[in-house]
């Protein structure tokens, strides 16, 4: 396993556990590195408009809100989420909030504009309709990639390596080998779960790396004096945000910066300036300073929508990826890992799937 992000790390530690996972061996690359598992706002909840985002969303939600394990290496935070959709994005939103009432019952609901205005919005277009979740929250992605990485540590089929890997080399008639701190080791199977990083890896050693593209992903931590909203998503005005700790705000707007080095993650104070202006006019009762601190990070999106174990063209499902898809992969990394492990280890075995209990997480 190539990657100690969040979606490596997942993968690995359920390969761990599974009664077929066989032995792992995970490879950190540079911890030094600021990825997108330490910056990610780390805001969760079961709505996105893609239905394949939305189900590893919702399913996600609820395998974390079933777990106290979970919730506490992730130090989950609960709180509401209101998504207010672009027009015609997505499927029907009554059947969306169906969906997150089947798995999570008492959590969603349509948001007309009049309620929107009672929690705090200000000018709803006319017929705009929300979608509102009460079993949202959010966590903290390192802590709980932290977390995974230390419970997997203790098990006898998992080795963590500091180091990074350096190629990837095919062997007629043999499994992959991997150059991993000037030392040569052979495998079954290879997954490059590097995120930005992916396409360089596959790149550099050779390999198809078409599809894979990175994206600046910014965000600020602005003072708030009084009043905040929940967390939120505002398509039509292009910006979200959510309370982050006590008296502050985490806010942003998207960006359209593509083709950037993940290494050197960048930075636009304009980008803070538009996301309060959108906020205030969004929610007037909103005293908010300037930023704070201001953190950039990059992210790998691919033309798949979802997180997903995918194997590399011309390499005979020796070499797959688990990355990508629109970016963002906290709210999806917990089911796409599930749904990766059935890839990877016998059909049957169910082990792998198990949510995990209050002491599940003891080796």
């Amino acid at each position: 396993m190539v990657g100690g992000g969040l979606a490596g790390s997942l993968l690995a530690w359920r390969l761990a556990r599974s009664r077929h996972g066989g032995e792992v061996d995970l490879v950190l690359g540079d911890r030094c590195r600021v990825d997108a598992t330490a910056a990610s706002g780390g805001a969760v909840r079961g709505y996105e408009t893609h239905p394949s985002q939305r189900a590893l969303a919702v399913a996600s939600l609820a395998e974390l809100l079933a777990s106290p394990t979970l919730r506490e290496w992730g130090g989950f935070r609960p709180g509401e989420a209101v998504y207010l959709p672009a027009p015609g994005v997505g499927e029907p939103l009554a059947a969306a909030v169906a969906e997150i009432e089947a798995a999570l019952p008492g959590s969603a609901s349509l948001v007309p504009a009049t309620e929107l205005t009672r929690l705090g919005w200000a000018d709803p277009p006319a017929g705009a309709v929300a979608v509102r979740e009460r079993k949202a929250g959010c966590l903290t992605p390192g802590r709980l990639r932290d977390s995974v990485l230390a419970d997997a540590a203790v098990r006898r089929r998992v080795r963590l390596l500091a180091a990074t890997v350096e190629a990837v080399t095919l062997r007629p008639g043999a499994g992959p080998r991997c150059r991993v701190a000037g030392r040569d080791r052979d495998y079954d199977q290879v997954v490059v779960a590097a995120g930005p990083w992916t396409g360089r890896l596959l790149a550099r050693t050779g390999l198809p790396a078409a599809g894979y593209r990175t994206k600046s992903i910014q965000y600020a931590i602005h003072h708030v004096d009084g009043w905040r909203p929940t967390q939120f998503v505002d398509e039509l005005l292009g910006c979200y945000g959510r309370p982050e700790g006590e008296g502050s705000l985490l806010l942003g707007v998207p960006t359209d910066r593509w083709g950037v080095d993940p290494d050197r993650p960048p930075t636009s104070p304009e980008l803070p300036e538009a996301a309060v202006r959108r906020a205030r006019t969004r929610f007037p009762r909103l005293r908010i300073g300037p930023a704070v601190r201001i953190v950039g990070a990059v992210d790998c999106y691919t033309d798949r929508p979802t997180l997903s174990l995918t194997p590399v063209p011309g390499t005979g499902g020796q070499v797959l990826t688990f990355t990508g898809g629109a970016g963002g992969c906290v709210k999806t990394a917990l089911a796409a890992s599930r749904d990766a492990v059935t890839r990877l280890v016998e059909p049957g075995d169910r082990s792998a799937l198990m949510t995990l209990g209050p002491r599940e997480g003891q080796p």
